[in-house]
């Protein structure tokens, strides 16, 4: 996906977030603030990709804080969050007819997207998510491409790339699912601390790697997944999959002008480019499918 002109104060506000959370000092954030007007200025322009620019702007705000991860707390917390809510979550699936757990189980991971902070467009308190969920799961789906989806999973290839802390709780609802139904998952976390990004770490401390056949990085810290930074055997596993399963807004900016096919973007429509872009409303929970 292509920068849109809302990218740019979008982008600094997310930096005066993650400053505010990694420091008091108001020189430093000043100078947080300044380099991020710098980047813009020498890279912002029309028909630069969204997330090389999202990249490239938290690398310089992390570097001049020396902190590789603002967000700690607030990630630690949304794990918290995640895992206090499964149970529910897991009975609602499975109380389910057969048919329609794939479903629930999508539209949990989607909502649980909402784990998401700093965003210009989307702003929640991570003490009310409990009531966000509950009214989101009640919602429902506004594009549900998941039967498409199941059938291209079903004993095939997938590639799972995941998204945000919390939210990949959820995920193991759908991993499971998937491995039921014969699919061989190779799932693909972030490779360093980025936003509010789950990672290698995540996975370990959940014991998420013993549901699924591998897991593999994007290679970097970079937004979303940078082609010039993925790992060859994870260029492989998404070139080989029969369906790339893409959770989030950076990976579907990251991957939409990608020639990755049949490709699922699951996620919530948070700001008014992406969802003009996959040509949903904003505030939509979408599981698109992309042949």
């Amino acid at each position: 996906m292509k920068s849109d002109p809302r990218c740019a104060p979008c982008l600094l506000n997310r930096t005066l977030y993650e400053a505010n959370l990694s420091t008091k000092d108001q020189s430093l954030i000043f100078e947080v603030m300044e380099s991020g007007l710098e980047y813009l200025r020498d890279n912002f322009r029309e028909g630069v990709n969204a997330t090389n620019i999202s990249t490239g702007i938290h690398r310089r705000a992390y570097a001049i804080l020396g902190d590789d991860d603002p967000y700690r707390e607030i990630k630690a917390q949304s794990n918290v969050i995640g895992k206090k809510l499964m149970p529910a979550v897991r009975k609602r699936v499975l109380g389910a007819l057969e048919n329609d757990r794939f479903r629930i189980a999508v539209l949990a991971s989607i909502v649980g997207n909402n784990f998401d902070f700093g965003l210009q467009e989307h702003q929640i308190e991570i003490g009310d998510f409990e009531s966000l969920f509950a009214e989101e799961m009640e919602r429902g789906l506004q594009v549900d491409d998941t039967g498409d989806i199941m059938r291209l999973a079903r004993n095939g290839r997938v590639a799972y790339l995941t998204d945000n802390c919390g939210e990949i709780y959820f995920d193991e609802l759908v991993l499971e699912l998937l491995k039921a139904a014969g699919a061989h998952v190779t799932l693909v976390v972030r490779g360093g601390n980025i936003v509010t990004d789950a990672t290698m770490d995540d996975v370990r401390s959940m014991g998420l790697a013993e549901k699924v056949n591998k897991v593999l990085t994007t290679g970097s810290n970079a937004i979303g997944v940078c082609m010039r930074e993925l790992p060859p055997e994870t260029l492989r596993a998404m070139s080989d999959a029969d369906v790339i399963i893409s959770k989030g807004m950076a990976n579907y900016e990251a991957l939409s002008d990608e020639r990755f096919r049949p490709i699922a973007y699951l996620l919530r429509a948070k700001c008014e480019p992406v969802s003009r872009s996959i040509g949903v409303k904003k505030g939509w929970n979408v599981a698109r499918l992309v042949k």
